[in-house]
């Protein structure tokens, strides 16, 4: 009777079998007052080792959801992109996938200076002039800032273009994944967006 009150005060405690006698090595959740001694005999038996719950077990219950939850934050990291041949892949976070935001994330172009070009008409989204800059994008949208004309070929522009390879929202902003060309040689682009400027880039 003696072996059950005390089974019932120790929700949690962890026994060491010694022969007949199992020996109280730790305790959790409960009363030290209740107890007499930092360690107590109790008769030992195979239906009393199946009460217990071990601390031991429980330490490593919780290391492991921890790992659980680093192996699924890096599932959600998303899908990784290499750098190629001219172009450069570019990490970071933003605010929002605001144009100007993101040019200014992807080719490092300070704000005042995407004032001027903007005023220059010299942003192109996916071969069209950019009407405003708060404009919202998506994945695979590019971004092309004219830097002029090709000395080589007139017909030619160089452009520094930056394409979102993956999007995905946080708690805040988003993260992105940009690739970055520093100088590209496209054609001039067709009607409205045809680029006038007698500019010619020092490429």
């Amino acid at each position: 009777m003696l072996r059950l009150n005390i089974l019932k005060q120790l929700p949690r405690i962890t026994l060491v079998s010694y022969g007949k006698h199992a020996t109280v090595t730790s305790m959790q959740c409960c009363d030290t007052n209740k107890l007499t001694q930092s360690a107590t005999q109790l008769p030992f038996n195979a239906t009393t080792r199946n009460v217990f719950i071990s601390c031991r077990l429980e330490k490593y219950n919780r290391k492991s959801g921890a790992k659980d939850a680093e192996s699924d934050s890096e599932d959600e990291a998303g899908p990784e992109f290499k750098d190629e041949r001219d172009s450069k892949v570019v990490k970071t976070k933003v605010n929002s996938l605001r144009a100007d935001l993101l040019l200014k994330a992807g080719l490092g172009i300070a704000r005042n200076k995407i004032e001027n070009i903007f005023y220059e008409s010299r942003i192109r989204i996916n071969g069209k002039k950019l009407a405003k800059k708060s404009v919202q994008l998506n994945e695979g949208d590019e971004i092309d800032v004219i830097r002029g004309f090709s000395q080589q070929n007139p017909s030619h522009l160089v452009v520094s273009r930056v394409v979102i390879l993956s999007s995905s929202e946080r708690e805040e902003g988003y993260s992105v994944n940009l690739r970055r060309y520093k100088s590209l040689l496209v054609e001039n682009y067709a009607g409205v967006n045809a680029f006038k400027s007698s500019a010619v880039s020092d490429h």
